[in-house]
């Protein structure tokens, strides 16, 4: 690729999601963690025989701002390494080790909570917890590759997509900003189960929190649901009306998610990592909106 600086803002945002200053910030804070994180490996390797120095190693295949941004492009676009390989002159295997690196370095130095995120990115936080009115709740899906073994497949299969899934839960406040996610949970597992299984802070317990009718059943404000052989009234009509309104933020907010076609498209890695690659993902955002 070209040198990043002479890439439009509109042009980094097609390739990457991201304006100037928030992926010079990416950079700050992830360049030196892979450095660090190489020197480290260099340094403890069990077969060394000499002494360490400086800028030890082999020659580089790919430099940490080129490792960046081939994993910034696998979360944004979904494509094969092969083809981000290409892009950059290495080799699918480069990228895709490349990504494993950077990934966890991502959901380490960008919170996924808008709290912490806010803490760590603003001398001044303009957002506050105890500013928040109520949570509003919902979940999405993302589509993964057909198991070979009949077992797994069950674990994973969505009847409701009619396919195999993962799930992830997204809770924001009135204004859309995300407050907390939880991914990696299997297709065939319920909204409401997903909801009792998460853990909330003490200050989140105590606040309202609306969702659709697939929370049914916990302290939650739903939509009024139609009695059978009956209509709703104008009134109950209403409600809902006003409740959908509500609800549009967080649909909102699962759309940014989406922006990121990992989690949109088919998910092709391990399951196991799916949690750390939507937190990155939501983390990513989170600063986004911060820095702009």
């Amino acid at each position: 690729m070209q040198k990043i600086e002479l890439y439009s803002n509109a042009q980094l945002k097609a390739l990457f999601g991201f304006s100037k200053n928030t992926l010079a910030e990416i950079i700050l804070l992830v360049l030196p963690r892979l450095e660090n994180n190489r020197q480290q490996r260099l340094k403890n390797r069990a077969d060394r025989k000499r002494r360490f120095v400086e800028n030890d190693g082999r020659p580089r295949k790919a430099l940490p701002i080129m490792k960046l941004l081939m994993s910034l492009l696998y979360l944004r676009h979904n494509t094969n390494h092969a083809l981000i390989g290409e892009m950059f002159g290495v080799s699918a295997d480069t990228s895709e080790n490349a990504f494993y690196e950077v990934i966890e370095i991502l959901q380490a130095e960008f919170p996924s909570s808008k709290w912490e995120a806010e803490k760590k990115f603003r001398r001044q936080p303009q957002w506050k917890p105890s500013e928040v009115e109520y949570l509003i709740i919902d979940s999405f899906e993302t589509p993964v590759a057909r198991p070979s073994l009949d077992e797994r497949q069950r674990r994973v299969y969505s009847g409701k997509k009619k396919r195999h899934t993962l799930k992830t839960q997204l809770m924001t406040d009135e204004k859309g900003e995300i407050i907390q996610v939880n991914g990696g949970f299997r297709g065939p597992k319920s909204d409401i189960e997903i909801y009792r299984e998460t853990r909330l802070a003490k200050g989140w317990q105590e606040k309202p929190k609306i969702a659709d009718k697939a929370y049914i059943g916990e302290k939650i404000q739903v939509p009024k649901k139609k009695p059978k052989g009956g209509e709703l009234t104008e009134e109950e009509k209403a409600m809902n009306r006003e409740l959908s309104q509500k609800r549009i933020k967080v649909e909102h907010s699962i759309r940014r998610v989406k922006g990121f076609r990992i989690v949109r498209d088919e998910y092709r890695l391990g399951i196991g990592l799916f949690p750390t690659v939507v937190s990155a993902v939501v983390g990513l955002i989170q600063v986004a909106r911060i820095v702009q």
